[in-house]
């Protein structure tokens, strides 16, 4: 909306309101990687073996085993009593759980119903988001991330795990992409890459890659979802210190609401912006909006071809993304070569470059060729990874013994 960016140039588009919103932003990309990563870093699979009538003292063996290790019985269910070797002394809540081996299943389908409430998630506080506001919309996305963790603690039975991991996946995207919406949305419009490229490739970097270390300082899966859930509640606060979107006010025809917000972002960026002013903009807004007859809504998106293209096309780069790197992240559970947090830190430490890289060339070879170009490198090192790196480690595996039951 071309009248709120010129608006927003006269009450200040990068002064000290922009950067509050930036640090929060930043601050709540730190504390969203720590949730992300919760993820995964609970539910990690330690080296295992079965201890029925293995001795105390007894050296454990290289790699896990589901098995009776004394024995030639092949029957998974005849083991009774699991014993785990802990990486640094971490426990996970695979290890207290025993959902290994037989019952690795019920792990799958605690990240299936995530993906679910995710899904799910999306769509209902981005509907949201576009009814009630951007605000009320992210602060109750991370109300339910820090309530959705917090309550796995507790849930160790299948049924109680599942229903939190769809709590807590439901809140998934839209806690962070309102925010992002919000700094877009109040920042001109030459400064937003490099807005978005901080806020990403340094903050939710330094969380991403600090989230493994600190589960292993803690000690405990269960620390670890306390220590990354409880942060969100400074999440509620922002309301008093963020403003609502301009652009979102003057879509839902909230006039004086929006003329407050402008009011707010100019008193803290030090404008003295006149009456005329705001109510010639407020004219130019109605008077846009009556020529527009069309009120815009989801289905829109279906009504040209060219819309309905970019649709697709977007999706299935998702589609490829996510695929992607859920074979990443999954493939190193069966990796014995290298510590998983190690893995998992080093491989967050992407995050900068890849979005160095993108501000750095998105502009000179245009947004198209940047896609093709990310999509291409992903599928290439996604190949020279699982053929290069691990193979030869699960040939080495396969050769000592039968191989572990990984997720």
């Amino acid at each position: 909306m071309l009248e709120v960016d010129k608006i927003l140039e006269k009450c200040g588009d990068f002064g000290r309101m922009q950067l509050i919103i930036l640090i929060l932003t930043s601050l709540l990309n730190v504390i969203l990687a720590m949730h992300y990563e919760s993820e995964t870093i609970i539910t990690y699979v330690p080296i295992f073996w079965c201890a029925d009538g293995l001795d105390s003292g007894a050296a454990p063996p290289n790699i896990s085993n589901c098995h009776p290790l004394q024995t030639n019985s092949t029957n998974y269910s005849s083991c009774k009593h699991y014993k785990y070797e802990s990486y640094m002394g971490y426990h996970s809540f695979v290890s207290e759980t025993d959902w290994i081996c037989d019952d690795m299943w019920k792990l799958n389908v605690g990240s299936a119903l995530y993906s679910l409430g995710s899904l799910l998630g999306t769509l209902v506080l981005g509907y949201m988001g576009d009814r009630v506001g951007r605000l009320p919309a992210l602060i109750l996305a991370n109300l339910i991330s820090m309530v959705g963790n917090f309550l796995t603690i507790f849930g160790t039975s299948l049924f109680t795990f599942c229903i939190f991991r769809i709590i807590n996946g439901f809140a998934t995207d839209t806690n962070y992409s309102m925010m992002y919406i919000l700094l877009v949305e109040h920042i001109r419009p030459s400064l937003r890459t490099i807005c978005l490229s901080i806020t990403v490739g340094i903050f939710y970097c330094l969380g991403a890659i600090s989230a493994p270390w600190m589960s292993l300082l803690l000690g405990t899966w269960r620390s670890f979802l306390l220590f990354s859930s409880i942060p969100l509640i400074i999440v509620p606060f922002f309301y008093f210190i963020v403003p609502e979107s301009v652009q979102w006010l003057i879509s839902r025809r909230k006039y004086n609401q929006a003329v407050a917000s402008l009011r707010r972002v100019a008193k803290i960026n030090g404008h003295q912006i006149e009456d005329s002013v705001y109510e010639e903009f407020i004219m130019n807004c109605k008077l846009s909006q009556q020529n527009n007859k069309i009120d815009p809504n989801l289905l829109h998106l279906f009504r040209t071809q060219r819309l309905r293209r970019i649709l697709l096309i977007l999706a299935f780069e998702m589609a490829v993304i996510s695929f992607s790197h859920f074979i990443i992240t999954r493939k190193l559970y069966t990796s014995s070569r290298f510590s998983y947090f190690a893995w998992r830190s080093i491989g967050n430490t992407t995050i900068l470059p890849a979005w160095l890289i993108a501000l750095a060339f998105q502009d000179i070879i245009g947004r198209k060729a940047m896609i093709a170009t990310s999509l291409i490198c992903c599928c290439f090192f996604t190949l020279m990874t699982n053929i290069g790196l691990f193979d030869g480690a699960s040939t080495t595996d396969r050769s000592k013994s039968k191989p572990a039951h990984y997720r």
